[in-house]
């Protein structure tokens, strides 16, 4: 495996302010990561969710690191500047390129992990098959069966007819969400961002795979297997998640009853982005109880 540092030049260079990015080969291509923070920091494994790569942690990690903790931040293979493969996207893939990272950069210690939506099932994934790999673990508003609530993503996996949808319905409407989402925030970088990656050739062909793969699915049993695991868990869901609707929220309640449970008030799916402010303390509570204020 190969590392090294750049500079990546962004697709539309007044849309992505330059800052220094890493890279490491792994036994899927390039893996784009960011390793920042206190250098002597508690290490946290932040993994995203389907779609938006690592940047949707960028207003939530400067508040980590605030606290003493240092934040491995990943672009999950399709996503972001890492490779964009021709293999299937489920969870042995992301969760074999997490173990990788790992190892590339020599963390023998555990580390911790937050995921936000797929990433908390990537997550989950992670703390079920390398159990002594993981140390504590926040699920931020878990995936737990988004094809269920969407018919337009089972129609969207057919064969033939998803590659018509992809240029002419999917991203549009990917592009439609990210703007009502981020069109307030810091002028509405985030939305250029988001469309850059788009411009990056694979994106449709993961996108596809992560439907037809069942990724996307319902994701019950990964969390029913975190019963058997010593991990301390903590979930958070934002009371306004239409992507987590709240009867998906009390089922997670049911498959893990020791998990703690925590809303914040008037936050979305995208609260990583819209309110780090409301979930940092929560995080760092969790994650420094003897250091908490």
């Amino acid at each position: 495996m190969k590392s090294g540092s750049y500079a990546i030049a962004p697709v539309n260079a007044p849309i992505r302010p330059p800052e220094f990015h890493q890279v490491i080969t792994l036994g899927n291509g390039p893996c784009h990561y960011r390793f920042t923070g206190p250098e002597r920091g508690s290490v946290l494994l932040m993994i995203h969710g389907a779609t938006v790569p690592g940047w949707e942690f960028d207003r939530l990690a400067p508040l980590l690191h605030r606290a003493g903790i240092r934040t491995l931040i990943p672009d999950l293979y399709g996503h972001g500047f890492s490779a964009r493969p021709r293999v299937r996207y489920d969870y042995d893939l992301f969760t074999r390129q997490m173990i990788e990272l790992l190892q590339a950069l020599s963390i023998e210690q555990p580390v911790d992990v937050f995921g936000h939506s797929m990433g908390a099932a990537v997550g989950a994934c992670l703390a079920s098959r390398h159990p002594q790999a993981i140390d504590r673990l926040v699920l931020a508003a878990p995936l737990v069966n988004f094809t269920g609530i969407m018919t337009s993503a089972r129609l969207m996996a057919l064969p033939a007819l998803g590659e018509l949808l992809m240029p002419i319905y999917i991203k549009p409407m990917l592009i439609r969400r990210r703007r009502k989402r981020y069109r307030n925030i810091e002028d509405g970088r985030w939305v250029g961002m988001f469309i850059n990656q788009l411009k990056i050739p694979g994106f449709g062909y993961m996108m596809l795979s992560l439907l037809r793969c069942g990724t996307l699915g319902d994701q019950s049993a990964r969390y029913i297997e975190l019963n058997r695991q010593p991990s301390d868990l903590m979930v958070l869901r934002g009371d306004e998640d239409s992507i987590m609707p709240r009867y998906q929220f009390e089922r997670l309640q049911d498959l893990l009853p020791r998990a703690k449970y925590v809303e914040i008030a008037g936050a979305p799916h995208a609260f990583v982005i819209t309110d780090p402010e409301k979930l940092a303390p929560h995080i760092i509570d969790f994650l420094t109880p003897a250091q908490a204020l």
